[in-house]
């Protein structure tokens, strides 16, 4: 599986720490259907495609900092700021094309 590893250039404060470091792992079907699993999450993502994407980034993040995994959430990235969301976006965009030039 292909991974991401980068910095955020401000970070996100989880615990009164501001957590940088970030590994990010390529999408899987499981990211979508997991949004699922939550009748709240799932009501807001059917309305809002962009909090959709958030559920799915939230699933692709291996490693935030020192945040535990089970708190790497939609809710804890709305926090964050747009520079760091970019360079999540931009890591996930990266590892989708390693992984298309990889397979072809």
């Amino acid at each position: 599986m292909f991974t991401e590893i980068g910095t955020l250039p401000e970070g996100v404060d989880y615990d009164g720490i501001i957590h940088k470091d970030f590994e990010l792992r390529e999408q899987l079907v499981s990211d979508s259907v997991a949004v699922f699993d939550s009748p709240e999450r799932a009501q807001r993502a059917e309305k809002n495609a962009a909090f959709m994407g958030l559920c799915i980034l939230a699933g692709q993040i291996i490693t935030l900092g020192h945040i535990p995994k089970q708190e790497i959430t939609p809710e804890l990235l709305l926090d964050m700021k747009q520079s760091d969301f970019n360079e999540l976006s931009s890591a996930a965009r990266r590892l989708e094309e390693r992984r298309k030039s990889f397979r072809s």
